[in-house]
């Protein structure tokens, strides 16, 4: 299976089992989408959808060197549509966690050796 590892073995089994332990405290929410999904919706970058109460929702989307904050309705609706595309295709939560513990044990073991 093909990672992309960064910091080494170590590293990257503490990074996981943080991530697990969060979204086991229900502080998080975790949707891994797997690599065989191939092209998907936001592979040209990251987005981050926000509500507000009293002001409408904007998007903000990042790609290599750049950030932007998105207010016009109609692309933020386009952002909620790819957004809701790619999690169409996500592992659930509770298989996203098995997911990342498999990994951080792969990690582990590969730093025993």
């Amino acid at each position: 299976m093909s990672r992309r590892p960064v910091g080494g073995p170590i590293a990257m089994c503490q990074q996981l089992r943080h991530i697990a332990d969060l979204g086991d405290s229900h502080r998080i929410r975790v949707h891994v989408l797997p690599f065989s999904v191939g092209l998907h919706a936001l592979l040209e970058g990251f987005v981050s959808l926000m509500w507000f109460e009293d002001q409408p929702p904007v998007a903000y989307v990042e790609g290599l060197s750049t950030g932007r904050v998105l207010e016009f309705p109609s692309t933020v609706r386009a952002c909620q549509v790819a957004y809701d595309h790619a999690m169409g295709d996500a592992l659930s939560h509770r298989n996203s966690l098995a997911l990342i513990r498999s990994i951080a044990e792969d990690y582990e073991h590969d730093a025993q050796q």
